[in-house]
């Protein structure tokens, strides 16, 4: 199962346009932000990590996980992770 970067660097699920997936989160030190986009260049934020806690979602084309709700160039930190499981 792929962890998403911690460092904003973003994930092209491989499953195709339609697939669904779980995100998992695991918090640390700092809470987590799901960003997707459809282009790969306007991120929208699709949910907010307080706690640890693993979501179901529709997969856009690109996703990434980052430490702030408004500045996606926010890195998440070290201490928190995300895990992505593609499913149909």
């Amino acid at each position: 199962m792929p962890q998403l970067a911690n460092d904003n660097t973003p994930y092209n699920p491989k499953m195709g346009d339609g697939s669904r997936g779980l995100v998992q989160f695991v918090k640390g030190s700092s809470d987590g932000y799901l960003y997707g986009s459809l282009n790969g260049t306007d991120y929208v934020l699709i949910h907010t990590f307080t706690a640890s806690e693993m979501k179901e979602l529709a997969l856009p084309p690109f996703v990434l996980i980052g430490g702030s709700a408004s500045d996606i160039t926010t890195d998440l930190g070290a201490t928190s992770k995300a895990y992505i499981s593609e499913t149909r």
